[in-house]
């Protein structure tokens, strides 16, 4: 950089007018910003790692990325949602450098893009089935996988036909298309479609309806459980941690981080972080399940 700065200063002594002197050192500065990728008034450069995706996966990236940053103040790490298919697609595109997901990458994102995708798998998973507390506590604790099932199509839409004493309309919660967290859901359970009431594009607000709900069903990842949203056992087995890695709980799942060909430099630091003993035990603390 140094050299070329070097060399168009030469050039722009060449010129006596002031007019040809200014396109010149314009030149160079375009130049210098281009190669630089960012220019810092005290001089320094700083390093940016871009982020984008799964919105499961999100709560361990921002965390992460908070404390890295701590460590290590020359590298900037922004983080954003977006769903597992945009942030595929991000770092497909050269938008992101790193695409979280709740899923694996699809053969059509292969299709598309080419095979270009490294997986870097940072934590395990289950997607835990919610209901309104109201339903867990009128004696609906286990369902079977195929009652899931008939439930989200439609087939099952009284809460009477599980038990429960008296007639009250399931009121179904999903996530929207592009959704790991669908995505996996949809396989594991066995579905092509839903007729779900409402589709929501966050674990959190698919919480908050099931909760602010007397009759409510829903699914999320398993950080996302607690007492005001209860998840229901899956013929006979809990979702808890001790299940998905033993591989018992049925709808379990691993969660990525995406690169594009193995990971290097900064991003090599940052990825190395998540997989470390802190970020594994961010991993963990956020309901997640350490992969390592």
């Amino acid at each position: 950089m140094q050299r070329l700065v070097k060399y168009i200063m030469g050039e722009v002594k060449k010129y006596k007018t002031p007019i040809m002197t200014l396109v010149v050192l314009t030149a160079v500065i375009i130049t210098v910003a281009a190669l630089s990728g960012c220019i810092e008034t005290d001089g320094d450069e700083k390093t940016t790692i871009t982020i984008k995706g799964s919105s499961t996966v999100l709560p361990i990236a921002t965390l992460c990325a908070e404390q890295f940053m701590e460590d290590n103040p020359d590298i900037t790490v922004s983080v954003a949602g977006g769903g597992s298919s945009v942030g595929i697609r991000s770092v497909a595109e050269g938008e992101a450098d790193i695409g979280d997901a709740s899923r694996e990458v699809k053969q059509s994102e292969i299709d598309e893009f080419g095979d270009i995708f490294y997986d870097n798998k940072v934590a395990l998973d289950g997607v835990a089935v919610i209901v309104s507390k109201e339903i867990y506590d009128a004696g609906i604790t286990d369902l079977t996988l195929e009652q899931i099932k008939e439930i989200f199509d439609g087939t099952i839409s009284d809460w009477q036909d599980l038990g429960y004493n008296g007639s009250l309309e399931i009121f179904v919660n999903e996530r929207e298309e592009g959704s790991g967290t669908r995505d996996t859901f949809m396989e594991l359970v066995d579905l092509e479609e839903t007729d779900a009431d409402t589709a929501h594009s966050s674990n959190s607000l698919v919480k908050q309806a099931v909760q602010g709900s007397d009759q409510a069903i829903g699914y999320v990842g398993l950080g996302y459980v607690d007492d005001t949203t209860p998840a229901v056992d899956i013929d006979g087995v809990a979702a808890n941690a001790d299940n998905i890695k033993s591989e018992t709980y049925p709808i379990s799942r691993s969660l990525h981080m995406y690169t594009i060909g193995e990971p290097t430099g900064a991003v090599k630091e940052f990825i190395d972080y998540v997989l470390g003993t802190e970020g594994q035990q961010i991993v963990e603390d956020e309901g997640f399940i350490a992969i390592s």
